[in-house]
């Protein structure tokens, strides 16, 4: 489910503090949703299964990166799906289960950032 900015912010207020002392570096399965910091900035990134397809969202939280937000998917069996860009402020995506079963969503805040794992 994607989240509207009011509720986003809602929860990014709400937990931005609590979060920051339990978040693990990377995501150990699919629906780690949290609050990364990286080097371009901070972004939300959330994935999981809405009981009909796989989905994932990155929206930025702060920084100043002027690239594009972009997603992917990693497989159980350890394939990438092909890289899908969205615009610099946030990115959405879903993939039916006939591709086979997901393990992570992949997110990039910018271009040049590192993936991050949900």
């Amino acid at each position: 489910m994607k989240l509207g900015i009011r509720a986003r912010a809602g929860v990014i207020l709400a937990t931005t503090g609590f979060m920051i002392a339990l978040l693990p570096s990377q995501a150990s399965a699919l629906g780690d949703n949290r609050i990364v910091y990286r080097s371009c900035g901070s972004n939300y990134v959330a994935s999981g299964f809405n009981g009909t397809n796989y989905w994932a969202q990155t929206d930025r939280v702060s920084g100043t990166c002027a690239g594009r937000f972009s997603l992917n998917f990693e497989m159980s069996d350890g394939r990438w799906m092909a890289r899908t860009y969205y615009n610099r402020y946030s990115a959405y995506r879903t993939i039916s289960p006939t591709f086979g079963n997901v393990a992570y969503g992949l997110h990039w805040g910018c271009d040049n950032c590192n993936v991050t794992k949900t």
